[in-house]
């Protein structure tokens, strides 16, 4: 059996970073954030590849960052382009990504990743890499601060770019047969002298091992995210509840218990993890709100326990759909750098 991957060749169906973005944005809502990236580079084939790169996808960039609405919810995005160097994270790339990542924290804003990338930019060596490290901490941040992070894993995803945000999501999603792996085929292969087994980084085995939560074409992506921001924030605007990090309830969130009887969010320790086990009510495969397909043989890990206990859940019923499973932030979240 060869190492062959199933989507080999999908360069020719793939979709642009911009045409992905609003399939799942409302018609006409997407607003760009991103500032122009001079090529600062002093060797001449890295600047030729920046150059060739630009004129084939029209983006300065390897990633487009900004905000549009879903079903008229605000919402901010980053998604890779990955005909721009194969969707490499370099040290511009990883700056837009923070600030993005940043001003959606600062904004309230739910916030929307669809990375596709062979990983961090070997141009540019171990600084490249060192970006991942910020884009992980802003994006921890942002969920800190109890506001939804949702991923659609495209093929291919690897390498650093995987490693960081493209698993953190608190719910992850996958293109139909995409390649994901830490270390890619053609990286083993040239390592170990044999090809990776086949089947084994790909979208539909990694769900059923509980490493993601669906697997979702394109096709269903704006249904998919309006459902889960409808069940994380439910008909608020912007998540209200606590801050994650500290459990303490913010003034909002106990006006509102007040108003409707002290049925309010409480918490008294950390929000679970993922390690804490599933007991039903999960947001992973077969949970309804992204596949809807019940598999009872697999225990999610990919930000899939969180809140399981959460006795905001239970009181949710009786708070009405103000009753969010989403917390807010009890201390000002950081400001975006200029």
């Amino acid at each position: 059996m060869t190492g062959t991957h199933p989507r080999a060749g999908a360069d020719k169906a793939r979709k642009s970073a911009i045409d992905l973005v609003e399939t799942f944005l409302d018609p006409g809502s997407r607003r760009g954030w991103d500032q122009p990236v001079e090529i600062t580079t002093t060797d001449p084939d890295y600047r030729a590849d920046l150059e060739r790169a630009r004129e084939r996808t029209g983006l300065d960039e390897s990633v487009i960052t900004g905000e549009g609405c879903v079903e008229g919810r605000r919402v901010a995005y980053v998604a890779c382009e990955f005909r721009f160097l194969a969707g490499s994270i370099g040290v511009a790339a990883g700056e837009r990504l923070v600030r993005a990542v940043e001003r959606a924290t600062a904004e309230r804003l739910p916030l929307l990743a669809a990375p596709a990338s062979g990983g961090t930019r070997m141009q540019e060596g171990t600084v490249a890499f060192l970006q991942m490290v910020k884009v992980a901490a802003a994006i921890t941040d942002h969920k800190a601060a109890g506001l939804p992070y949702l991923v659609h894993v495209r093929h291919p995803t690897t390498g650093g770019v995987l490693a960081s945000w493209g698993s953190l999501g608190h719910v992850t999603a996958a293109e139909p047969g995409a390649l994901i792996g830490f270390m890619g085929p053609r990286v083993h292969e040239a390592l170990y002298g044999e090809e990776f087994p086949a089947g084994v980084q790909v979208a539909e085995n990694l769900m059923n091992h509980g490493l993601i939560d669906a697997v979702l074409p394109t096709s269903r992506l704006a249904e998919v995210a309006a459902r889960v921001l409808r069940v994380l924030c439910g008909d608020q605007d912007v998540p209200a509840g606590v801050d994650f990090r500290s459990g303490a309830e913010t003034a909002e969130a106990g006006s509102a218990a007040a108003g409707r009887g002290g049925a309010g969010p409480r918490r008294s320790g950390p929000r679970p993890r993922s390690r804490s086990g599933p007991r039903g009510g999960r947001t992973g495969p077969g949970c309804g709100i992204c596949c809807g397909s019940p598999r009872r043989n697999v225990s999610p890990l990919s930000g899939t326990g969180a809140g399981e206990h959460d006795p905001r859940a239970a009181a949710r019923p009786r708070a009405g759909r103000r009753g969010a499973l989403c917390g807010a932030r009890a201390q000002p979240a950081r400001a975006p750098r200029e």
